[in-house]
């Protein structure tokens, strides 16, 4: 029973908090819709904070899962790499409450969806650092740090993120996606310049 009070609130506010924000969902309507009393909430999770906070944990979890799963079904590290970043955007679509964290400037209210988001940017800089080491292993990438390169990739995949929020044209970003991975792959220039 409590299982499945506790979903039903969670799934209730995941929905609320995507539609209205942080600021404007109150722990009213999230007992309204949910079917439970408001003390259920606050004993369960002790205020609306902890109930936002416990919805981005588990946006950040299921996304991490399913882009690890896609990943993991390619052989080569460049289709993984690829794959990763096709399921990042299909996945992050889903996790509306980790896309409005910049926009609506959350992280500066409630420092704990900072720190879940940070996690979050760090679990997905170590999925496309073990691609990219294992590039190197096999010689299809040639470069110095696996992990300052995942790291610039990521930062530059988060850019699509805040991007992705104005953006209506799904195609648009496809098209970004693919000129981004055209210069991952193949770099800006046409041969090397001579040092």
């Amino acid at each position: 029973m409590k299982k499945e009070k506790v979903r039903s609130i969670l799934d209730t506010s995941k929905k609320l908090f995507a539609r209205y924000g942080l600021r404007k969902t109150n722990i009213d309507e999230i007992a309204r819709m949910a079917r439970v009393a408001k003390g259920t909430i606050y004993s369960y999770f002790g205020g609306k904070d902890q109930v936002y906070l416990e919805v981005l944990r588990r946006e950040a979890d299921d996304i991490i899962k399913m882009v690890s799963s896609a990943t993991l079904k390619e052989a080569s590290p460049s289709d993984r790499l690829r794959t990763f970043v096709r399921a990042k955007f299909k996945y992050m679509r889903k996790a509306v409450n980790i896309l409005n964290l910049d926009r609506e400037g959350i992280e500066k209210l409630l420092p704990g969806a900072e720190s879940i988001r940070n996690e979050f940017f760090e679990q997905e800089v170590n999925i496309i650092c073990s691609i990219l080491k294992e590039g190197v292993e096999k010689g299809t990438f040639h470069l110095n740090d696996a992990l300052f390169t995942a790291k610039a990739m990521g930062h530059a995949l988060r850019g699509f993120e805040l991007n992705w929020l104005v953006q209506k044209s799904e195609e648009r970003i496809e098209t970004y996606m693919d000129e981004l991975m055209n210069i991952i792959f193949n770099g800006l220039t046409s041969a090397p310049e001579a040092k």
